[in-house]
């Protein structure tokens, strides 16, 4: 039987693999419609709005702290961290189902 924990896991999951899909298409097709005219990460005034973030959250005794920000990630590496996390939470879908399955 599929308990509630089960329930809740797979839908966040599945909902955590939708939103960066429809992420992953919306920088993809950023990327094509821009053609040779991608802008730099990086740009000459050196100001990181509009720019590629990831947030690291860091933990100390089991509670959130605080959390460090990486600016200006290049349109290359988010597209493979994209792909990389989409693949992970499939494996994680499939890994519990199979579990569950085998219940």
């Amino acid at each position: 039987m599929i308990t509630k924990e089960d329930a809740r896991r797979l839908y966040n999951y599945y909902s955590q693999i939708e939103t960066t899909e429809k992420l992953l298409s919306d920088l993809e097709k950023f990327i094509q419609d821009q053609g040779e005219n991608v802008p730099d990460v990086i740009p000459e005034t050196y100001q990181s709005h509009g720019s590629i973030e990831i947030h690291i959250p860091y933990f100390r005794k089991g509670e959130f702290s605080t959390s460090a920000t990486v600016y200006n990630i290049s349109y290359p590496a988010a597209r493979r961290v994209l792909k990389n996390h989409i693949r992970e939470l499939k494996k994680k879908v499939k890994d519990l189902n199979a579990q569950l399955t085998k219940q």
